[in-house]
């Protein structure tokens, strides 16, 4: 399974969960195995792309299925949740940390 994560800079799984998902420059795409992390890339959202897409686009295009946030509004969760990403709201500190709040229940899940 593939999870998204917005971040302030691509610093690994110490990147830190940017707080503004709309906001965000940057999106960790971790690979998840048996409750663990086994690959993360970056996805930089480069606005003056001529082919730009939307966050939500550019994640479902990268087969993330799940979206760890800290804060998003209500126009970015349709878009997510029209592509079928599920989306958790409460990340905060590390990626690795958001991760391990996930795998705890301690996110909340968004719904529609």
């Amino acid at each position: 399974m593939k999870i998204g994560v917005p971040i302030t800079a691509p610093d690994g799984l110490a990147s830190e969960v940017n707080e503004h998902f709309g906001m965000s420059e940057y999106f960790a795409l971790i690979e998840v195995e048996g409750g663990n992390i086994v690959k993360m890339d970056v996805l930089e959202d480069d606005a003056s792309l001529k082919e730009h897409k939307t966050p939500a686009e550019a994640l479902a295009d990268h087969g993330v299925k799940v979206v760890l946030a800290g804060e998003i509004g209500p126009h970015m969760i349709k878009e997510l949740q029209d592509r079928g990403i599920r989306i958790f709201r409460g990340a905060a500190g590390t990626v690795e940390q958001a991760f391990e709040d996930y795998k705890a229940g301690m996110l909340s899940e968004v719904k529609s």
